[in-house]
């Protein structure tokens, strides 16, 4: 729990500090005088002015943050103030000042997916050991996914990615794969399905298991509190049998224990070279395709071979270019997203709130520093395009008045703009809500 608030705080205040500083950065540029640069809502907790004037606070409420900057149509302007007001600055001016948090927050996810690069990580092999059945040609499994839809794959999660992007576009989609020790590579064509349900894997729904070295099924770590704990398992138990039939490994016994929701189940453990059995009712989850067993326990994860390991890493130069190609990549599909959340092809549950960020922030601290690099560098993204949604109240509703501005030559009357801010931010409390609703169905 700490580390998950504390990987949260962290990651939004330095979202939000980009975004923020965007804004400010430009508008002193553009000789604007900046009042108050806050990162947070409600109560500050920390204040400091500068030498122009600018009072930069922190303040108790972590979701969010603004820049307050001297504007006639908040307050009276004497004659030396107008020259320093924002709504006296030109079109143009006032454009690139609105602009540059969204702006600021793409350049900071690529800088970030260039350091991760730099530094270098390894990842696991994609090696596939089942395909779908529909699949137009075989080959022989377990084989590496090579490419897909004609892009070079490096790893699962490059191929996820690719995945999302192709579905509802696509019927079908080309797949190279090279067998294990052979250095042939088969093309084969497996079906694209026609949307995404909720919280279901790419790799799911297109009908692709990975493969991986057997794992034993020994237990490394028994959830506090869950019924594997209540029923007297301990960590370093070996499974033997579930309901008196052998399990081989880790996979087999997941898919006894999912399948034994809810039911007595008799697992036959060897513990300090005895051998005893001990009855278990694992809990009852719901997952996309139905209800599962759980029983809140997990294995001996053992290092996969040099040969399943691959290490990426890329020279300053090459890095910078993989991080600009990288945040385009992650923009265009959380555009994409978005458009097949409204056409149906990815559910509109997908869509999270505060609370799903949280603990994806958590998780992903918890699993290392690529991991939580990654996660703040893909929710800059989404902060960067959201933001430039042409929704009043967002940073893209106001480019969207100020476009209409430079094409007829004056600004768009107040009432108008007063009335997008109200339909806009009514919106905005929807999706909130709606994203909120889902977080509280995941729990």
């Amino acid at each position: 729990m700490i580390t998950t608030i504390i990987a949260t705080i962290v990651a939004l205040g330095v979202l939000v500090t980009v975004h923020e500083f965007g804004h400010y950065w430009v508008a002193k540029r553009c000789g604007v005088r900046v009042l108050r640069f806050s990162v947070g809502f409600g109560r500050p907790l920390y204040t400091r002015k500068d030498k122009s004037g600018t009072e930069f606070c922190v303040a108790a409420i972590p979701l969010g943050g603004y820049v307050k900057m001297l504007d006639g149509r908040e307050q009276h302007l004497t004659a030396a103030e107008r020259s320093e007001a924002f709504d006296q600055k030109t079109v143009g001016q006032r454009f690139a000042i609105v602009a540059a948090g969204p702006g600021i927050n793409f350049i900071f996810a690529a800088v970030v997916y260039a350091l991760i690069s730099i530094i270098g990580v390894q990842k696991a092999i994609p090696v596939v050991g089942e395909l779908p059945s529909q699949t137009a040609v075989k080959t022989r499994l377990p084989a590496e996914i090579v490419s897909f839809d004609g892009r070079q794959m490096m790893s699962w999660e490059r191929i996820s990615i690719a995945m999302v992007d192709v579905i509802a576009d696509k019927t079908s989609v080309q797949v190279g794969l090279r067998p294990l020790n052979s250095n042939v590579v088969d093309k084969v064509t497996i079906p694209v399905p026609k949307k995404l349900i909720t919280d279901e894997s790419p790799l799911v729904a297109f009908g692709i298991k990975p493969w991986s070295p057997p794992i034993e099924a020994k237990f490394a770590r028994i959830i506090t509190g869950g019924v594997g704990e209540a029923a007297g398992l301990l960590i370093g138990d070996r499974v033997l049998a579930v309901n008196a039939q052998p399990v081989a490994d880790w996979a087999e016994f997941v898919s006894a224990i999912k399948g034994a929701y809810g039911l007595s189940t008799a697992l036959t453990v060897q513990r300090a070279g005895v051998t005893r059995t001990i009855t278990v009712i694992p809990e009852t989850r719901q997952g996309p395709n139905g209800p599962y067993g759980f029983l809140g326990v997990a294995p001996v994860i053992e290092p996969l071979p040099p040969e399943l390991v691959r290490t990426i890493q890329e020279s300053p130069v090459k890095a910078l270019l993989v991080g600009v190609e990288r945040t385009i990549e992650m923009s265009w599909l959380t555009i994409e997203s978005i458009g097949k959340m409204i056409s149906g092809a990815l559910s509109p549950e997908n869509l999270s709130g505060p609370l799903t960020i949280a603990r994806v922030a958590g998780d992903s601290a918890n699993s290392g520093w690529y991991a939580y690099l990654s996660f703040i560098a893909y929710l800059s993204v989404s902060l960067g395009v959201l933001n430039l949604l042409p929704i009043p109240v967002l940073d893209g509703g106001h480019l969207v008045f100020f476009v209409f501005e430079w094409l007829i030559g004056k600004p768009v009357p107040e009432q108008v703009q007063i009335q997008g801010i109200r339909i806009g931010m009514a919106l905005l409390m929807g999706l909130m809500f709606f994203a909120f609703y889902n977080d509280l169905m995941r729990l």
